[in-house]
């Protein structure tokens, strides 16, 4: 079976095996289902995992105690390995009954280091769901791991985003990070900014694990509460120029434990370094009100 539903009086979820992806995330409402979630014409995903880790790897390569190891590109989009394997795989279904899903994956490693169990338990509770996720290290070597998760929300022209961060990244052309600023003017999120109607994809760091998405045009508004080790989040705002088919009614807000590309940075930029049999996990809730 490859979509699972869980429910409450409040809330509806539907999980994608493939990927272990959220692929529908509705509010109940006496005219219908409303999507909480971005739903688009296609019929796609609205939420990924980011497993090992989230984001893009300069050169597809890094260095670990005293090993270098090579990631191949795994999209044919993209010359990068990008958001880690869970995404791209198959998972299996561990416990599921009304409220709760539990989901599992494993990577054999066969194209890069890492050999990995990844775990994901959804959970409803009256206006909120929980998404819990997990990777253990299953290579033989100790690993430098991350989390993350890659939710698309619903994107209007007064949508506005309140966050607070110290620092955002500025990218090159490859979307690789080149220079850090502090989170100042146009990038300062803290009391809430309307999103921008260009192209946006920024890192930003020292993020205090909170952030509401309001929606003025329905009074509507999604918190979201991430657990201390999601200390990092990405905005992303697409174009034209990037993909054709986009309209400007969706863009993504992203916890991740870590920064993009961090394998090259000398503090592993929030990766963890996992023995082997040792997890890395943490949580995300999303409140609905």
């Amino acid at each position: 079976m490859g979509m699972l539903q869980i429910s409450n009086d409040t809330l509806a979820l539907s999980v994608d095996l493939a990927g272990g992806a959220i692929h529908r995330f509705d509010r109940h409402a006496a005219s219908g289902p409303v999507p909480v979630f971005h739903r688009g014409a296609v019929e796609a995903d609205v939420c990924f995992p980011l497993v090992p880790f989230g984001n893009r790897l300069r050169g597809n390569d890094f260095v670990f105690d005293g090993a270098t190891h090579r990631l191949q590109p795994n999209t044919a989009s993209d010359p990068h390995y990008i958001h880690g394997d869970a995404w791209l795989g198959h998972w299996r279904t561990i416990a599921h009954d009304h409220h709760e899903l539990t989901i599992a994956y494993g990577h054999a490693g066969k194209d890069g280091p890492y050999a990995y169990r990844a775990e994901q338990r959804f959970a409803l509770s009256d206006n909120m769901l929980s998404v819990s996720l997990s990777v253990t290290n299953r290579a033989r070597r100790r690993l430098p791991y991350g989390l993350g998760l890659h939710p698309f929300l619903p994107m209007t022209p007064a949508t506005i985003v309140d966050f607070t961060a110290e620092r955002y990244w500025e990218q090159d052309a490859a979307f690789l990070p080149q220079k850090s600023h502090p989170a100042r003017g146009g990038m300062d999120f803290s009391g809430g900014r309307r999103l921008p109607g260009t192209w946006m994809n920024t890192e930003f760091e020292g993020w205090n694990g909170a952030a509401t998405i309001m929606w003025p045009e329905t009074g509507s508004r999604l918190r979201i509460e991430a657990d201390a080790q999601f200390s990092r989040c990405m905005i992303f705002v697409s174009d034209a120029a990037f993909d054709a088919l986009y309209r400007h009614d969706w863009f993504c807000f992203e916890p991740m434990t870590h920064s993009v590309d961090a394998h090259h940075r000398a503090d592993l930029g929030g990766l963890v370094a996992l023995e082997p049999n040792e997890t890395l996990a943490g949580s995300c809730r999303f409140i609905v009100e």
